[in-house]
């Protein structure tokens, strides 16, 4: 009898165990329906989707997530979708990576989703890297299909410069050119086809250059086998493109960098730069519209020489950040680079430099990063970083500069490269610099 009365309560708890379970779930599956309205799996499944229709080179499916209301964004994604199409893409993806708070919509509910669009070009990043778009995604009952309503980039904050990698050339422009090279891939908008065309073998010579005088310096450590450049019209061109500035830019060309694959998830060892692009103003009058084609080939060889070194660039250790680096460094060594590595006292900057020497006096101490703010003396300290990198040079030789600069890249504080590298300590090789300075300034 008790052995039937166990069996008989048994039974029934496993009759109510499993009602319990039924109302658990239930009970889990309002919750869900509750706080996450739009599916996770129904976000992932539709940028795989995306991804596909890429891939496959598929127009109409590419555009099926996208509000066909909405005739300007199926304007723009498809204007994506042929600009990518011409591009030499590898490791192409769209991926999910963030979300915002889910908000009512009549009936139904939307969200705002950051899509990651991973990539890499074929022959000229050593790996994938991303760029950042924002889409707000709607779906009007919890058995509608998912619509994208916005894509765009992440909002930004408009007082302050800020490097969003958006747009890029392929966002930016409704139809793109692309001129390669053995290593440059230039894109530019159509209507400067004949400018890639004009300036691309340029832009070979410096790349070739840079890339020989590097790797003919035995420096460890993997670097760029080309790069990617545009060319733009004018500095608001300039200051829009992969970053946003409050202030239209002075300069003539900058090198920017772009975060490698994963970065938001990397830890203190992860790498914190995938690639650098390059963006030149071929408005600009002392380089493009009255310069020389020697001054050309110049800003071609300064700003690929912050490419080739870029990707070297570590975090601080024990930070998530980039390490600090002494603006000298990294503007001397381009200036080195642009300037075809001949004696720095021929550079184009050396009247102004003795000018200002004239007014000052002679330094006795290399310029902090905040210096080359300084209006009116920008052009100056660029000559006196140059003038650093090639006392270095011949002091120490080309090959030492290089494991200097490559260090420094990696984070090491300048005091430690000095010494690590030059085997003197900062103070000393400041103080010699100075002396060198004077005697060849006269």
């Amino acid at each position: 009898m008790l052995a039937l009365v166990l069996a008989l309560g048994a039974g029934s708890l496993i009759v109510l165990k499993s009602y319990l379970d039924e109302q658990n779930d239930a009970s889990a599956a309002a919750l869900d329906d509750k706080y996450n309205p739009i599916r996770q799996e129904k976000i992932e499944a539709l940028l795989a989707e995306h991804t596909k229709a890429l891939t496959d080179g598929d127009e109409k499916a590419f555009l099926v997530p996208f509000d066909p209301t909405n005739k300007g964004l199926v304007g723009e994604q498809t204007s994506l979708y042929r600009n990518l199409s011409k591009l030499p893409l590898a490791d192409v993806r769209f991926t999910y990576r963030h979300k915002s708070d889910f908000r009512p919509m009549g009936g139904g509910h939307e969200v705002d989703v950051t899509v990651a669009f991973v990539h890499r070009f074929d022959g000229f990043d050593a790996g994938p890297v991303e760029e950042w778009y924002q889409w707000t995604i709607v779906q009007t009952d919890k058995d509608a299909p998912l619509k994208v309503t916005r894509a765009g980039g992440l909002p930004e904050e408009r007082k302050r410069d800020a490097i969003t990698h958006y747009p890029a050339p392929w966002d930016k422009w409704r139809d793109i050119h692309v001129e390669r090279t053995p290593h440059t891939l230039l894109i530019v908008d159509a209507s400067l086809r004949a400018e890639a065309q004009r300036y691309a073998p340029l832009a070979e010579q410096a790349a070739a250059e840079d890339l020989a005088a590097w790797r003919a310096g035995g420096v460890a450590g993997k670097t760029p086998s080309g790069f990617v450049l545009s060319l733009v019209k004018g500095r608001t061109e300039l200051g829009s493109l992969y970053r946003t500035t409050k202030e239209t830019p002075i300069e003539s060309g900058v090198a920017i960098p772009v975060p490698p694959e994963g970065v938001l998830s990397g830890d203190e060892n992860s790498p914190v730069v995938g690639a650098i692009r390059v963006v030149i103003d071929v408005r600009d009058k002392y380089h493009f519209t009255s310069g020389t084609r020697e001054r050309q080939l110049d800003l071609f060889r300064h700003e690929i020489g912050h490419a080739l070194v870029g990707t070297l660039t570590a975090r601080a250790p024990g930070s998530y950040l980039p390490g600090e680096r002494e603006k000298w460094v990294v503007e001397g060594f381009a200036e080195y680079l642009g300037h075809g590595r001949k004696p720095w006292l021929t550079s184009e900057r050396t009247a102004n430099g003795r000018a200002v020497i004239r007014e000052i006096g002679y330094p006795t101490s290399l310029p902090g990063s905040q210096d080359f703010d300084m209006e009116g003396r920008g052009d100056f300290y660029y000559w006196l970083g140059h003038s650093a990198i090639g006392f270095m040079v011949e002091r120490y030789g080309e090959q030492k500069m290089f494991q200097f600069v490559a260090e420094h890249y990696r984070s090491k504080k300048i005091d430690e490269v000095t010494r690590d590298v030059l085997g003197v300590s900062y103070e000393e090789f400041e103080k010699a610099w100075a002396a060198y300075l004077k005697a060849e300034v006269h």
